[in-house]
């Protein structure tokens, strides 16, 4: 059991509504940046694969000993698998696309002074947060009091949870295992440690 050092206190007991939103603006929302690919490059990365290169080769081939018709029939195989591969590979992106976006994480935050049930999209620093077994770590923070065995998989490959105390710092994509606490947010979106 490692204890972390922490950059923010621990004393905070929640934030305003005005300040959050303040916050908002000055830190952005709790998401990592995501890097989206153009579609036209990820049609051009099918046509050149270890399998298409070996079709661009032969279609080399073929145009050089004036095999017209060979090297015809090769250039339609070449587009029509770079087609299908296109089509697969971006309804396999849009699909996980639509499942994230349909998976928002919600956090219990306290704002003017209750506890309410939030998009965890909208947490900014200084965050009052509940954390409780079963529920995913919506940002990284440091814990307020108390402990909680934290599962770390994603992050470290750990294969045990690790128990975290006053003043521990648990990271974003942790999951809690046992206990619930009371945390503060330190840092999130590509702040994070993930980001």
């Amino acid at each position: 059991m490692t204890r972390t050092k922490t950059v923010t206190s621990l004393d905070s007991e929640g934030l305003s509504s005005a300040l959050a939103a303040e916050l908002l603006k000055k830190f952005g929302r709790n998401e990592l940046p995501e890097k989206k690919k153009p579609k036209w490059l990820i049609f051009l990365e099918q046509l050149y694969q270890p399998m298409p290169l070996m079709i661009w080769a032969a279609i080399i081939i073929e145009a050089a000993i004036e095999s017209w018709p060979d090297m015809g029939i090769l250039l339609g195989i070449q587009f029509m698998n770079a087609s299908l591969s296109y089509y697969e590979t971006t309804k396999a992106g849009d699909a996980v696309a639509a499942l994230k976006a349909s998976l928002k994480p919600l956090a219990y935050v306290k704002r003017d002074g209750k506890f309410l049930s939030m998009d965890a999209a909208l947490l900014v620093p200084g965050d009052l947060v509940l954390l409780g077994a079963g529920g995913a770590i919506p940002a990284d923070c440091v814990v307020k009091d108390s402990q909680i065995d934290v599962d770390q998989a994603a992050l470290t490959g750990e294969s045990l949870p690790v128990t975290f105390f006053k003043g521990d710092s648990v990271k974003m994509g942790s999951t809690v295992v046992r206990g619930e606490v009371e945390a503060t947010v330190e840092a999130t979106g590509a702040n994070t440690f993930f980001g």
